[in-house]
């Protein structure tokens, strides 16, 4: 049996469907994730603040944990209720965002020459 949407509901929440209900442990699987990184983000921030770097630097690093909060909060909310196709996506941009994140001040942190490391080939 074939379930179709109707315009109704298309309009209602976008190209990406109604909101489903998660995976069993999925919840817990993606907040684990994205707290950890979180969590590196803001030691590292500390870690390279206390090194004393120049001032552009220090701005980059400041504007980099300023979004990776930003981010951390999306994801939680995210995460409170059953979500759409498109938030999941999202969600999942969030997690990467912050992931990179992690890495570039783990660069900074750990002596890199290069504190933005650039995307890894496909």
């Amino acid at each position: 049996m074939t379930q179709t949407v109707g315009t109704r509901e298309w309009r209602r929440y976008g190209f990406g469907g109604p909101p489903e209900p998660w995976e069993h442990g999925a919840q817990r699987d993606l907040d684990r994730l994205a707290t950890s990184y979180y969590l590196e983000i803001i030691e590292l921030r500390g870690a390279a603040l206390a090194a004393h770097l120049d001032e552009e630097l220090w701005l980059r690093i400041e504007e980099l944990s300023t979004t990776a909060t930003r981010h951390k909060h999306e994801i939680d909310y995210t995460l409170r209720h059953w979500a759409t196709p498109a938030e999941r996506a999202r969600l999942t941009d969030r997690l990467g965002s912050l992931m990179r994140i992690s890495r570039r001040l783990h660069s900074v942190v750990h002596g890199s020459d290069d504190p933005e490391p650039q995307p890894e080939a496909a």
